[in-house]
């Protein structure tokens, strides 16, 4: 084997070897180079959410700011961050600058904002036949809207099934 051929063999290997360490779940869908989740519940994304700004969404396959669609973690020094907060322009496709330009849903499974919100949280939810794809995304998982209860919730779907997120109006805010 002559040198040129020894080292193309090692940045083979070097590749593949690097390939198989590559993280998987929240980050780089490597199936699909766009961020999020390969295949997971919607429970292992959204249970240990990143603070502010969040995971990164896209909407119709483009990056879109936080200040369109956010979803992160409930603030800490308020012992929320158990907690997701999302945060959507509205009308969808928004990008607000106030309170009055957007709509607030919170995942709270422990319970750690508000009791209200827990118990409207369902985690195994059925889409509406109404419920429309807003063309958000991250990764595998989707935002869904529907028209006779959007006033009401927010649907995250994914491979594994559908979540129906309360709408906290007015919004909720850590003093």
């Amino acid at each position: 084997m002559n040198v040129l051929n020894a080292h193309l063999v090692r940045v083979v290997f070097l590749a593949i070897l690097l390939a198989s360490c590559a993280p998987q779940g929240p980050g780089l869908n490597t199936a699909s180079n766009r961020p999020g989740p390969v295949v997971g519940t919607l429970g292992a994304v959204f249970d240990m959410t990143p603070a502010y700004p969040g995971y990164p969404w896209t909407r119709d396959g483009h990056p879109v700011k936080p200040e369109e669609l956010s979803t992160s973690a409930g603030p800490s020094h308020c012992g929320w961050q158990s907690a997701t907060f999302l945060g959507i322009g509205w009308p969808v496709g928004t990008l607000s600058t106030s309170s009055a330009q957007a709509r607030q849903y919170i995942r709270d499974p422990r319970a750690a904002v508000k009791a209200s919100l827990h118990d409207r949280l369902e985690l195994n939810a059925k889409l509406p036949s109404d419920a429309r794809p807003t063309g958000y995304a991250y990764g595998s998982i989707q935002v869904y809207l529907s028209p006779t209860d959007q006033d009401e919730a927010v649907y995250l779907v994914g491979p594994s099934g559908a979540e129906r997120w309360p709408r906290s109006d007015p919004m909720t805010l850590c003093e």
